[in-house]
């Protein structure tokens, strides 16, 4: 009989070969930086009709892009993973998870572009950047125990240190920019990393 350890390991096998390859957090990493970019082009563009329409796109920019980010890993991954280590199903939510999942996703967007574009008190201009990188350390966290990935650790810590050091400048809300800024760039890297590790190791087989 397996013990409780062995089918925690088991439940958690197919959410480890998911990331095996990097893929996600390359993409999360493009996310990220397509986020700040958004967020730069807001801020400079002057108080006028197009800097009014780009402030109103955010939430939809947010909210696209980790639609399209599920959309690009299948894509990515049926190109380069699954040629070599096979193919993993993984259940197909119920269409209660899905409004659930779409929900949730889109209330985070909706909170983090109303954050970002209303809250623009003195106050919390200064605690902005440490917040939301203690934040999205904490997530990585809970991810890295949950489905025993070490490697997301890292992202945890860059994301801890970012916060705390991107605060200290005191930039206000161009903070944001470059918190978002250092983690795509992290996570990019990281991804690469992994995946030029998962290509090495599993060279694509030849046809005779």
């Amino acid at each position: 009989m397996a013990t409780p350890s062995e089918l925690r390991d088991l439940e958690t096998r197919s959410q480890r070969y998911w990331t095996l390859d990097g893929i996600p957090e390359r993409v999360m990493g493009l996310v990220w930086l397509l986020w700040s970019a958004a967020l730069i082009a807001e801020d400079a563009l002057p108080r006028s009709a197009w800097g009014g329409v780009l402030t109103m796109a955010i939430p939809a920019v947010l909210v696209v892009s980790g639609v399209g980010a599920n959309w690009l890993i299948r894509r990515l991954k049926e190109r380069l993973s699954y040629p070599r280590t096979g193919y993993v199903g993984y259940p197909e939510p119920s269409r209660r998870q899905r409004l659930l999942a779409a929900g949730v996703a889109c209330l985070a967007a909706l909170s983090l572009a109303t954050l970002i574009l209303t809250g623009r008190a003195e106050g919390m201009e200064r605690v902005i950047s440490p917040a939301i990188g203690l934040v999205i350390s904490l997530a990585f966290l809970v991810l890295s125990l949950r489905q025993r990935a070490p490697h997301l650790l890292a992202l945890a810590g860059v994301a801890l240190a970012l916060g705390i050091g991107i605060g200290m400048l005191k930039l206000g809300w161009r903070s944001l920019n470059w918190l978002f800024i250092g983690l795509g760039a992290a996570s990019v890297a990281l991804g690469l990393w992994r995946l030029r590790r998962y290509l090495a190791a599993h060279p694509r087989e030849t046809q005779a």
